[in-house]
């Protein structure tokens, strides 16, 4: 399977001749118009399946499937975290998720920010992640900027990650650390001599473990069309399938059931009537107020239960 990743800095409908030229099984796009605009057909030839998400139709983050695979979006997915769009890949035989990613900024809260949006989106899926999961896209983030101000920097994440079985290919493959890449993925104003590097891949151990190949295209060939290089990921067939129900009851099983017992007891109702909201949304046609409400009921409920936990341990 070939993944590639490629922020196109806008108008891929114009400029996506040589990213197909690389025959991409799955394509991810950061800054991408949406489907309207990149004419199927026409101006972009037809995936066959395809999946947007933006808040407005000039730029978002596409997913692309030229291959059998097809994707599924998670019922899990939280649109606060901007833009973190949680997948099920499946071919009909195996499956895993893909957390396509353009980390963006965030002006109602500065301090979630880019690499905090995804900070704070690993941790509200914290439980999927332990499916065979692959990361992939623009992080807008590095281990050099770990001292500015942010929920969580990337030394938090990158760590996070690891906890759950989850490490950067590239770092994997080049033996290099955090911080000191010696190959670039972004240039800043297309400038050669403004290099940094800011696109991922995190995997599974799995994923790992049965063999790939993580190649940065070279910049003299994009620097044109972007201010970004393609990643290109080689990975071997692994048997893989998705065991957690994406059910909205699951989703609420998944989270409440990890809260303390003392929030539990405290908030018994408000837990109630947020499971019996999951199986009403399971058994009737999707309403997003309805799923806005679960989502952030249970995101309410588990910001509660941190601060119990920290008050328990400042008591101590």
């Amino acid at each position: 399977m070939r993944i590639i990743e490629w922020n196109c800095q806008g108008a891929f409908r114009l400029k996506n001749k040589e990213i197909l030229d690389l025959r991409p099984d799955i394509l991810i796009v950061p800054e991408c118009e949406q489907e309207e605009k990149l004419q199927f057909g026409r101006l972009t030839p037809q995936p066959n399946d395809f999946l947007w998400y933006g808040d407005t139709g000039k730029k978002g983050i596409a997913i692309f499937s030229y291959s059998n695979y097809k994707f599924r979006l998670l019922k899990e997915f939280n649109s606060n975290f901007r833009y973190i769009v949680p997948l099920e890949v499946t071919d009909g035989t195996n499956s895993f998720l893909l957390f396509a990613i353009w980390a963006m900024d965030n002006k109602q809260n500065p301090l979630s920010r880019y690499i905090g949006q995804v900070w704070n989106a690993i941790n509200y899926y914290q439980k999927s992640l332990q499916e065979n999961s692959i990361l992939i896209g623009d992080f807008n983030s590095n281990q050099i900027w770990d001292e500015k101000e942010r929920v969580g920097n990337h030394t938090d994440v990158v760590n996070f990650l690891k906890l759950h079985n989850i490490e950067s290919l590239y770092h994997k493959q080049y033996k290099e650390e955090h911080g000191k890449e010696s190959r670039k993925t972004f240039f800043m104003y297309r400038k050669i001599e403004r290099p940094y590097h800011i696109d991922y891949v995190f995997a599974s151990k799995e994923i790992i473990k049965n063999g790939f190949n993580l190649k940065l295209e070279a910049s003299e060939k994009w620097i044109d069309k972007s201010d970004h290089v393609p990643i290109v990921l080689d990975i071997q067939p692994f048997e893989s399938k998705i065991i957690s129900k994406n059910t909205y009851e699951g989703i609420a099983s998944r989270h409440l059931n990890n809260l303390t017992d003392f929030t539990k007891s405290k908030f018994e109702q408000k837990i109630y009537e947020s499971v019996i909201l999951a199986k009403i949304l399971d058994e009737e046609p999707e309403d997003k107020n309805k799923i806005t409400k679960l989502i952030n009921d249970i995101e309410i409920l588990k910001q509660i239960d941190k601060l119990i936990i920290q008050l328990q341990k400042n008591e101590t």
